[in-house]
């Protein structure tokens, strides 16, 4: 090695420390600080659940300005930091679990909730971290529902229900769809909630309430999945720049599936963003549990944000 390789060296040796340095993380990023999660095996998971879920599906009852209370359950991660915008979820039940008693059963009956991939189970909430919310319709009267069309009145409830799977929609809504509208939005501003990422799904009763919630505030879901339900087709030009994943059973006694069939159609037709899925041989109920055993459900509707 000659003089002048030899003055050299050190000055390489300092460069390459100084570009090594420069790509390492900083001392001060959190980040590299975060410990890594853990995931909780499928038993753990599964007893977490089993052992949680009715203590961080916290009870409240939000007074509505049309005067009715209005009992529901929300989710609130306990590390939610002060600054942080997270997604909100909104699950509408079905007509069986209307009433004033605020229970789990107005969510705990299908695995969105109860399932190895439960919504608010450790697991979930590390790949998606959001709040949820499960308001209870009321009961005060036989036809109160999510939904409201022409026809549905406390003598004559289902009066307006065609064969067909579809209804038209009330021009004025029902109590609890109001207040449930209400407490979306109040609770959009208390927790800072992501406007471009609120989702809403409902079984049976709260497919009708699905359908009916995005024609009524087409400009404040990012995604709809509703599962069984009845539908008014007159409001596809309100609501086809939502995108929307739509479950039925085909031998589904209750709702008939030729309503959801066809909102497929009207919507594919404008171009809208919507998906479809029909179970041979499943009727009402086993389509809800059927449909959230679906890997592919929580990332598709968690990936969908809202264009202003």
């Amino acid at each position: 090695m000659n003089q002048k390789q030899f003055i050299q060296l050190p000055y390489l040796i300092l460069l390459i420390t100084t570009l090594c340095q420069c790509q390492s993380k900083p001392k001060g990023d959190s980040k590299s600080e975060e410990p890594s999660y853990q995931a909780l095996s499928e038993t753990e998971n599964q007893t977490w659940i089993y052992e949680n879920l009715s203590s961080v599906m916290q009870p409240h009852t939000f007074s509505a300005t049309n005067g009715l209370a209005l009992p529901y359950r929300i989710f609130v991660p306990s590390d939610l930091k002060p600054d942080e915008q997270l997604p909100l979820l909104i699950h509408l039940h079905g007509r069986g679990e209307r009433g004033t008693d605020n229970t789990p059963k107005t969510y705990n009956n299908i695995p969105l909730f109860n399932g190895p991939n439960a919504i608010v189970s450790p697991n979930m909430q590390h790949r998606y971290r959001c709040i949820v919310l499960v308001p209870q319709c009321s009961n005060k009267t036989t036809n109160e529902e999510w939904a409201k069309w022409v026809g549905n009145t406390p003598e004559t409830p289902f009066e307006g229900l065609e064969k067909d799977g579809s209804y038209t929609m009330n021009e004025t809504p029902s109590e609890s769809g109001a207040a449930a509208l209400e407490l979306i939005d109040t609770t959009i501003t208390q927790y800072h909630i992501d406007t471009a990422r609120v989702y809403l799904t409902g079984l049976s009763m709260g497919g009708f309430g699905t359908w009916e919630f995005i024609a009524r505030r087409p400009d404040l879901f990012a995604a709809a999945v509703p599962m069984a339900g009845y539908s008014d087709p007159s409001q596809v030009e309100r609501i086809k720049h939502i995108p929307v994943w739509i479950f039925h059973g085909d031998i589904d006694q209750y709702n008939p599936v030729a309503g959801s069939r066809n909102m497929h159609q009207l919507l594919a037709e404008t171009g809208a963003d919507v998906r479809y899925t029909e179970y041979t041989g499943l009727g009402h109920g086993e389509t809800f549990q059927k449909a959230w055993t679906n890997d592919m459900l929580i990332p598709w509707m968690f990936n969908q944000r809202k264009t202003e």
